[in-house]
């Protein structure tokens, strides 16, 4: 890794784990702990926000340079590094990596200690000290660490819930490795033109890998779910080719998130490619009539709509 990107990312309030691994405490462990606010995968899902590690084994590596992703690329700090390749010596093992986010997290959650004055309840301090949820996406592409198949593992022996959120570029790993709790698979293009002008994939056939991982999210047997990232002006267009390659991966559920103006993207992007929480429900609205999905709920802060095959969600416990 760069020191440019590493300084970067430490000002940024990442910790850094080993040469590639990244935490980050999410805002809304943060509201959770102070003012009972939670994020729409409690809402949603049930997972508790106070309890969510959020991580990523490859902070620095992605197949995709995206115009709308807050992660920090090359061009943001005028240097260069190989995105897309890694050993498996330049990289923590999973034991490791899962040790040193716990380590993280406890550093993170040093200031809402009720005992030292925080006004924090000191049971939802206490229960943040014991995680029971991990996501595996923050930064880069998790696909790319070697080791995940059994990263998942550990996060499951340990009795935690996971997460996975993938760019869906590498499928056989997907179809390889133990299914997470859930696993995601974005979408943020109707068809390659418009892919290959946001998602900028930086390798071969991107778009026809993330149409074989649609196939394959078909088939495994875990809860799946599609994000759509939409940016306004750029890919909010032909909703019917979006129902069709949903249909194709045949998720559980299907979250249609507006595009925020955080992060590097605010250097590619403006403020008027952040859509509306209205325009995100018409988009939603026009996806159920295509695919037969019900839109079951929606959290306006996040600008996010919830779609899902059946009509009632099944929340998830391991999480608790």
């Amino acid at each position: 890794m760069p020191p440019q990107l590493r300084d970067k990312l430490k000002t940024q309030g990442y910790h850094l784990l080993g040469n590639r691994g990244a935490f980050k405490a999410c805002q809304w462990q943060k509201r959770s702990l102070l003012d009972g606010d939670t994020c729409y995968k409690q809402r949603f899902y049930g997972i508790q926000s106070h309890r969510c590690l959020q991580m990523t084994p490859v902070v620095d590596k992605c197949t995709q340079d995206c115009r709308f992703c807050w992660r920090v690329t090359p061009s943001d700090i005028k240097t260069n590094w190989d995105q897309t390749h890694l050993k498996k010596e330049d990289v923590l093992p999973p034991e490791e990596l899962l040790k040193l986010v716990y380590r993280a997290n406890l550093q993170s959650l040093g200031g809402y200690n009720p005992e030292a004055g925080a006004r924090v309840e000191l049971e939802k301090y206490k229960e943040a000290r014991n995680p029971r949820h991990v996501a595996i996406s923050l930064s880069g592409e998790p696909t790319l660490y070697p080791f995940l198949g059994e990263f998942i593992e550990r996060i499951k022996e340990k009795g935690m819930t996971s997460f996975l959120v993938s760019n869906g570029t590498q499928p056989k790993v997907l179809a390889e490795i133990p299914p997470p709790t859930q696993l995601y698979i974005t979408l943020a293009a109707p068809d390659e033109e418009t892919y290959g002008k946001l998602c900028r994939p930086l390798i071969r056939h991107g778009w026809d890998s993330l149409n074989e991982s649609q196939e394959i999210l078909a088939t495994i047997n875990t809860r799946t779910v599609n994000r759509l990232t939409m940016v306004e002006g750029l890919n909010m267009h032909n909703p019917k080719a979006y129902a069709e390659m949903i249909l194709k991966g045949n998720p559980d559920f299907v979250e249609v998130k507006g595009y925020m103006f955080l992060g590097a993207s605010r250097d590619r992007l403006s403020h008027r490619n952040a859509p509306s929480h209205r325009t995100i429900q018409s988009f939603s609205e026009k996806l159920a009539d295509f695919t037969g999905y019900h839109v079951l709920d929606e959290q306006i802060e996040s600008r996010v709509v919830l779609l899902s095959r059946k009509k009632k969600i099944e929340k998830l416990k391991g999480g608790e």
